[in-house]
C-alpha cells in the first residue's frame, strides 16, 4: 500500500512523489511496468482503474513510443526478403517521397484514422489513384506489423476507404493503347535494316516484356516446336548502375510462349547476327560470364538497355511524324507499347482474353481485362450490332405491329 507525504494510506499501486504529484504504477499482462502522474489524486485513481480493467479484458496494447519510421525499418527487414529488385525500389521510393515527409516522425500509437484521412486527401491532389493505392498498401502492412506485435490495438488503415476519382467511361487509357496497323507498317518500314530490327520485330510478335527478351539465350528457344521458354529477365539495379540476370516479374511470368513465323524469322536472323558480333573485334571479351550468351546484344556484345531501345523508337516516331499532318501523328512509342500492340492484334484476331493473359504472363485474367477494357467495349459494341441484325424482322417493328392492331 502506498502513502502520501503525510503518511496516509492511498491504496495499492498508489503513492505521492516529493514534488507533490500522485502516481500510479502497475505491471501489465505484457510484463511492462506502466505509470501515470497527476496533481489530482482522483485522476490518478481513475486512470489505474481503467488501465487495470483493460488489462483484465485483454484490450490494452504494449507501451510503445516508436515512430512510424522505426516500424518501417522493422517491416522492411521482413517484407523485402521475397520482393524483386524492381518492387523493392518502388516501395522505397514511395515511402521516402510520399509517406516519410508527412508521417515518418509521428509515434505509431498517435496515428489515427482521422489523421490518415486528411493525409490521403492531400495526396490525392498530387498523385494518381494507382500511386495512392501503393501508399495505402505500404502503410497498411506497416501498421499491421505493429498490431501483430501488440503495440497498437487496431490497424487504422485496414478499414480506411479512399474514394477513387470518377473516371470517364469512354476515355481510353493512352498508356495501354496499341499503335494502328498503318502506323505499325510505317514503323517497321522505317526500322528495316536497323541493328535492332530483329529485336523490335520479336517484341511485336510475342508481347514479351523488355527484360524477358533481353535475357534470352539460344537455349531458351525451341525453333522446331516454335516456342520460347521464359524463365529469367534482365534487370537494372539503380543503386550501382548495373544490369543483372534475375527471375521474371511474377510466378505467372514463368511460361512457354508460342512463336509465329515472323517471330521465328526474327530469331533465325538474330542468331546469325550474334555469331558475327562474337567474331567482331569490337566485342567485349571480359564481360560478365553470365551474360556472354545473351542473344539480343549491342554491337560490342553487351546487354541492350531499355532506354536504348526506347530512344530508337522515339527517333523513329519523330522522323515519321515530320512527314505527316499533325492530325495523323503517331502516338508515343516504347518497347512496352509494342507489347500492348501484340495483345491488341491477338484480340482483334479472335484470341480469347484468358489465352492472351497467358501469353503476356499476367498473374490473373483480371489484370488483362483491366488493362484492355477498351478492347472489350469495342467488342461489345460490335456484338450489339449483330444482335440488332438477328432480330431485324418486320414482325417485330413497331409500325407494323400498330398497323395490324388498327
Amino acid at each position: 500500500m502506498g502513502k502520501d507525504l503525510k503518511g496516509r494510506e492511498l491504496g495499492k499501486c498508489l503513492s505521492q512523489r516529493k514534488d507533490g504529484r500522485y502516481q500510479a504504477r502497475f505491471t501489465n499482462r505484457y510484463g511492462q511496468r506502466i505509470e501515470y502522474k497527476d496533481k489530482n489524486l482522483n485522476n490518478v485513481k481513475e486512470w489505474i482503474k481503467k488501465e487495470k480493467a483493460k488489462d483484465d479484458l485483454g484490450i490494452n496494447s504494449k507501451q510503445n513510443n516508436d515512430t512510424l519510421d522505426m516500424w518501417y525499418l522493422r517491416w522492411k527487414e521482413m517484407a523485402f526478403v521475397d520482393l524483386s529488385e524492381g518492387s523493392t525500389q518502388l516501395y522505397e521510393s514511395i515511402y521516402k517521397n510520399q509517406i516519410y515527409p508527412k508521417l515518418g516522425n509521428i509515434k505509431i500509437k498517435d496515428i489515427t484514422e482521422f489523421m490518415l484521412r486528411k493525409f490521403f486527401q492531400e495526396q490525392k491532389n498530387y498523385y494518381a489513384d494507382s500511386t495512392i493505392n501503393g501508399i495505402k498498401n505500404i502503410l497498411n502492412q506497416i501498421m499491421q506489423c505493429c498490431k501483430d506485435a501488440k503495440c497498437i490495438l487496431y490497424n487504422p488503415v485496414k478499414e480506411l476507404k479512399i474514394k477513387k476519382r470518377r473516371k470517364n467511361k469512354n476515355a481510353l487509357n493512352v498508356d495501354s493503347k496499341a499503335i494502328s496497323i498503318e502506323d505499325e507498317k510505317d514503323l517497321f518500314i522505317y526500322l528495316k535494316g536497323h541493328f535492332y530490327y530483329n529485336m523490335f520485330l520479336f517484341y511485336l510478335t510475342t508481347g514479351l516484356r523488355y527484360g524477358e527478351v533481353a535475357a534470352l539465350t539460344v537455349n531458351d528457344i525451341d525453333l522446331k516446336n516454335k516456342v520460347v521458354h521464359i524463365n529469367k529477365a534482365l534487370k537494372y539495379k539503380k543503386s550501382n548502375n548495373t544490369v543483372y540476370i534475375g527471375p521474371p516479374k511474377t510466378d505467372a511470368s514463368y511460361r512457354d510462349v508460342p512463336l509465329n513465323d515472323l517471330a521465328c524469322q526474327a530469331l533465325e536472323n538474330q542468331i546469325e547476327l550474334k555469331k558475327k558480333i562474337e567474331k567482331s573485334k569490337f566485342a567485349v571479351a571480359n564481360f560478365d560470364s553470365t551474360m556472354r550468351d545473351l542473344l539480343f546484344v549491342t554491337h560490342n556484345n553487351m546487354p541492350v538497355l531499355n532506354g536504348t531501345l526506347d530512344g530508337v523508337l522515339k527517333k523513329a516516331r519523330l522522323d515519321i511524324n515530320y512527314q505527316r499532318e499533325e492530325k495523323d501523328y503517331m502516338i508515343s512509342l516504347s518497347v512496352h507499347r509494342l507489347r500492348h500492340t501484340f495483345a491488341t492484334r491477338c484480340y482483334e484476331n479472335g484470341i480469347p482474353i484468358p489465352v492472351i493473359s497467358k501469353y503476356l504472363g499476367h498473374a490473373s485474367i483480371a489484370t488483362t481485362e483491366e488493362i484492355y477494357v477498351h478492347l472489350l467495349k469495342t467488342h461489345l459494341d460490335a456484338q450489339r450490332i449483330k444482335l440488332n441484325s438477328a432480330f431485324d424482322d418486320p414482325l417485330y417493328r413497331k409500325d407494323d405491329i400498330l398497323r395490324k392492331i388498327c
